[in-house]
């Protein structure tokens, strides 16, 4: 627009905090926030992760490298809903701890996929295995089906309209569309008059289960508008996810239905590099596509291993490659790819991750600087490996992270262990253990 008074015939531009949708009446519609507070340098990872290109963010200890991680990922999931996302790491541990953290955000369950043996250690009931989110389409159409049915009836339309997904698009294209149009057109003649808003609304007796009144009369007649529009875009809602389970009535086989989710229908999917690698063959034959990909553990992942999950997918026919965006999240001061065979790391310097031979050559990175784990004085231990860090609030000021450890003199000592039948300490081979003094406090 253009500016007035002082800033006459300029252009500005005004900036207004984004506000969501109403998305329906009931309480399950409202959208699942998190509830972390970022630092600075964790939003600038965030807003680095979503531009295009290659990011670098190196997480030391406690500095919250996986909730970076799954926010980066949600806002891609949103504000890029036609792209995929593939998210790599070394563990399973690692991957369920990710993977459950994007179930707790405002992510529809029906785009995540968990592949690998590791999915049976996710904590929860549901199952996000190829197979278990087939069963839970198949079942998720079933009840829209049935609330297909329930709208029929509360606007008194004969027919069997409610039995697949094409007769339910036929509904809504000569039912549910025009009658919303003509309603939209009656309120814009209306001057803005409420009781027209509440009394004309065609889907008032499909919401009649609720506990309370859909529309308030104390209400202004643009928060009302809102409602019905919320309203709307529920049972809109309802029809999207028929149009895109629609594939999954025609097609009569499990294995069809398993390739497509892979293929077309999950925006989200993780696996552990071990998994990319065994399964290249069948994901690149089955046509397997993604336009982003996020690395966890990156410093602990062989350089061969990082470059096999970049190989999922193939060129189109101009040679392009649909990569967008790659993420690689990790901490190179902590213990480097596991190498047994000597040889190789010994003289081929395997044990060097692809993460760590980027920093080491000056590539750009985002450093976290704020831990939330390890009390202070552990933190001294080793902050001085790492650019600025420091410590959050909480760390400084609750009671446990000030209080010493039961049992210990101090904040941190050794212990020495006396020999008992003749057998005293013993020194494990390299690997086999990690220092604890990162994770304890």
């Amino acid at each position: 627009i253009y500016g007035k008074g002082e800033h006459a015939g300029e252009k500005l531009i005004i900036l207004e905090p984004y506000k969501i949708p109403n998305r329906g009446p009931y309480p399950f519609n409202k959208p699942r926030q998190n509830i972390v507070r970022f630092t600075p340098t964790q939003i600038e990872g965030i807003k680095a992760g979503m531009q295009p290109g290659l990011t670098l963010i190196v997480g030391p200890p406690g500095t919250g490298k996986t909730d970076v991680a799954v926010q980066i990922i949600s806002n891609i999931y949103h504000n890029y809903p036609d792209q995929r996302t593939l998210i790599v790491t070394h563990s399973n541990q690692a991957l369920n701890q990710l993977f459950e953290k994007i179930m707790a955000l405002d992510v529809d369950e029906r785009h995540l996929l968990r592949l690998g043996h590791g999915e049976e250690e996710l904590e929860t009931d549901k199952d996000f295995s190829r197979y278990g989110r087939v069963n839970y389409i198949l079942k998720k159409r079933l009840e829209l089906l049935e609330q297909v049915e329930y709208l029929q009836k509360s606007l008194h339309v004969q027919g069997d309209l409610s039995y697949t997904c094409e007769t339910a698009a036929h509904f809504y294209m000569y039912n549910i569309l025009s009658r919303w149009e003509e309603y939209l057109s009656k309120i814009n003649q209306s001057n803005n008059n409420l009781d027209i808003l509440i009394n004309l609304f065609p889907f008032k007796e499909f919401f009649s289960n609720l506990n309370h009144n859909l529309f308030d009369n104390k209400q202004t007649f643009e928060n009302n508008l809102e409602i019905a529009q919320g309203c709307y875009r529920y049972i809109q809602q309802i029809f999207t996810q028929l149009e895109e389970f629609r594939s999954f009535e025609l097609m009569r086989n499990g294995s069809d239905r398993a390739k497509y989710l892979l293929v077309r229908e999950a925006k989200i999917i993780a696996m552990t590099c071990t998994h990319a690698a065994l399964k290249r063959h069948d994901l690149v034959e089955c046509g397997f596509k993604y336009d982003n990909i996020l690395m966890e553990e990156a410093a602990q992942i062989l350089e061969i291993e990082t470059f096999i999950p970049l190989l999922l997918q193939t060129s189109d026919q101009q040679g392009r490659n649909r990569l967008k965006r790659c993420i690689m999240i990790g901490d190179h001061h902590q213990l480097p790819p596991v190498i047994k065979n000597m040889a190789f790391q010994k003289y081929s310097n395997m044990e060097q991750a692809l993460f760590t031979r980027l920093v080491r050559l000056g590539v750009p990175t985002i450093d976290l600087d704020a831990q939330g784990r390890a009390r202070a004085s552990l933190c001294s231990l080793y902050n001085w490996r790492y650019k600025n860090l420091g410590n959050l609030e909480h760390v400084l000021q609750q009671k446990e992270f000030k209080t010493t450890n039961a049992g210990f003199v101090y904040d941190y000592q050794l212990i020495n262990v006396e020999n008992f039948n003749d057998i005293g300490e013993s020194e494990p081979i390299p690997y086999f253990y990690q220092v604890n003094y990162f994770y304890n406090r």
